[in-house]
C-alpha cells in the first residue's frame, strides 16, 4: 500500500503539534482548532484523519506501537525468536519512554478505554503472528491450535498493555530492566524467558 506523501506530511505535522501542545496542558484542553493552528493544517483536512483530538492521539500512538511491534525477521529457531522478541520489546519500551507524556495524557483522558482497546487489538494481532512463527520454528509447548493461540495472544497482549500502563506512569526509563521484568512474566515456553 502506497502512502500519499501529502497525507504523511499532514499526519506528521499534526503529531508534532500535538506533542508541543501536550507539553503544557492536558489532552482534554486541546481543541481541534488549536491543534490545526499549531500544525498549520485546515480543520477539514484534520477531519479526514480523525473525528477528534482524542481519536487522533489514540490512532497515532497505536499505529506507532504496531509498527514497532512488527516482526520483519525470519525466525527459524527458538534462539532466533528469543533474540527478535527481546529486541522488539526493548525498542517498544525505549519508544514509550520518549512518548511518556502523550501516553499519560491519554490514560488521564476520556480516551483511556479507546486506547486500551486499540493497543490490545494491535498487540493481540502481533502476538498471534508471533505464536504462528514460534510453532513454525518448533518451539516446544508453544500453542498449536487456533483456540490455544487465540487465548495465548489475548493473554500476552492484555498483560503487555497492563505492564505498559504501570511502567509509563513511573519516571523509570530503564528499558532493559523493564524488558527483563516483562520476560519474567511471560509463559515459560516463550523464547528467551530462561
Amino acid at each position: 500500500m502506497t502512502i500519499d506523501p501529502r497525507q504523511a506530511r499532514t499526519s506528521a505535522a499534526l503529531r508534532a503539534a500535538l506533542a508541543r501542545l501536550l507539553a503544557d496542558r492536558p489532552l482534554a484542553a486541546v481543541s481541534v482548532a488549536e491543534l490545526c493552528r499549531e500544525a498549520g493544517v485546515h480543520r477539514t483536512t484534520f477531519y479526514k484523519h480523525a473525528a477528534g483530538v482524542d481519536e487522533f492521539a489514540v490512532t497515532m500512538l497505536t499505529e506507532e506501537i504496531d509498527a514497532i511491534a512488527a516482526i520483519g525477521a525470519d525466525i527459524a529457531t527458538e534462539a532466533d525468536a528469543a533474540r527478535v522478541y527481546h529486541a522488539v520489546t526493548r525498542r517498544l519500551l525505549e519508544w514509550l519512554a520518549g512518548q511518556r507524556e502523550l501516553y499519560r495524557a491519554l490514560l488521564e483522558s476520556s480516551a483511556r478505554g479507546a486506547l486500551h482497546a486499540a493497543l490490545s487489538d494491535s498487540l493481540r494481532r502481533r502476538a498471534h503472528i508471533a505464536l504462528e512463527k514460534l510453532a513454525e520454528a518448533g518451539v516446544r509447548d508453544a500453542p498449536r491450535s487456533t483456540r490455544d493461540r487465540d487465548e495465548a495472544a489475548a493473554f500476552i497482549a492484555g498483560g503487555l498493555v497492563g505492564v505498559m500502563d504501570v511502567w509509563i506512569r513511573e519516571d523509570d526509563t530503564d528499558a532493559a530492566a523493564a524488558e527483563a521484568r516483562i520476560f519474567r512474566l511471560m509463559p515459560e515456553w516463550w523464547p528467551g524467558v530462561h
